[in-house]
């Protein structure tokens, strides 16, 4: 029950039985019946004259925030996955497309982590060659590397052939891999 109504019931009272209360506490009741009243209106007018597009808009700016934070942890989560390739089980690795996560065109390809024989699976795809292992040892071995695809296929067998361990040849239409023997004078096995 509201406190208005036991205001008015009050006054109600006294006008039933006047004989039990003085003028003045007659007085003081009808002025808080006419302060309620008109406080309740304003409340009621203020509740209702509230714009409610505001809170629309603070909800849609919270989901966009939301959904923008969302956004910049997937960029960082596919930014900091370590991109990986198919390992081939064969000596001669041949492929009309490059696998997944490797990009053609002028941007570089980040390798990080990635085994030699995935390394070269998409190069020689990209420049239409094949790869032969002539040992097994660095077929496993991990490098982390950029390769620029616009760059031509010599450059990136030299950059290869920098790391220790690593003998790469282009022969006619095949990059020959071999390990490199380090107590060996020339470096080959």
């Amino acid at each position: 029950m509201r406190p208005l109504d036991n205001m008015q019931r009050l006054f109600l009272d006294m006008q039933e039985h006047p004989e039990n209360y003085s003028d003045e506490l007659l007085e003081d009741v009808m002025d808080n019946i006419d302060r309620e009243s008109d406080t309740e209106a304003a409340w009621q007018r203020f509740k209702y004259a509230q714009p409610t597009p505001r809170r629309w808009l603070r909800v849609a700016a919270i989901f966009v925030g939301v959904l923008a934070m969302a956004g910049i942890a997937l960029a960082a989560v596919q930014l900091f996955t370590p991109q990986t390739f198919p390992e081939g089980d064969t000596n001669v690795l041949q492929s009309n497309e490059a696998p997944s996560g490797a990009v053609r065109g002028v941007s570089p390809v980040q390798f990080s982590n990635a085994p030699l024989d995935s390394i070269l699976a998409v190069v020689a795809t990209h420049y239409d060659k094949a790869v032969s292992f002539r040992d097994e040892a660095p077929r496993r071995m991990k490098l982390i590397m950029t390769w620029q695809p616009d760059a031509p296929l010599t450059d990136f067998i030299e950059r290869l052939n920098a790391f220790d361990g690593l003998s790469l040849s282009l022969q006619n239409d095949t990059i020959f891999v071999e390990g490199e023997d380090p107590n060996s004078p020339t470096g080959r096995k």
